[in-house]
């Protein structure tokens, strides 16, 4: 919310077209991040960084944010 990402475009992103890689500022321990980056049905390109958690199927958010250049182009890069 603070950065203006409602929880409907965060669930979106699963659900369109997107892209998960390693995060670069890695993890700790036994705790896998990964970023998903992504499109809203409205067209924003944004980046989630998920956390595993102990159910497979069930990701956390940790943060998220308007996507950079950089991560607009593995967006492109991946169709």
């Amino acid at each position: 919310g603070a950065r203006g990402i409602s929880a409907e475009e965060a669930e979106q992103l699963a659900r369109n077209t997107h892209v998960t890689v390693r995060n670069p500022r890695g993890s700790g321990g036994r705790v896998r991040r990964l970023m998903l980056i992504g499109r809203t049905d409205g067209g924003r390109t944004l980046t989630l960084v998920i956390e595993s958690t102990v159910d497979p199927t069930t990701w956390l958010l940790v943060t998220g944010w308007s996507s950079t250049d950089p991560e607009r182009k593995l967006m492109q890069s991946s169709r």
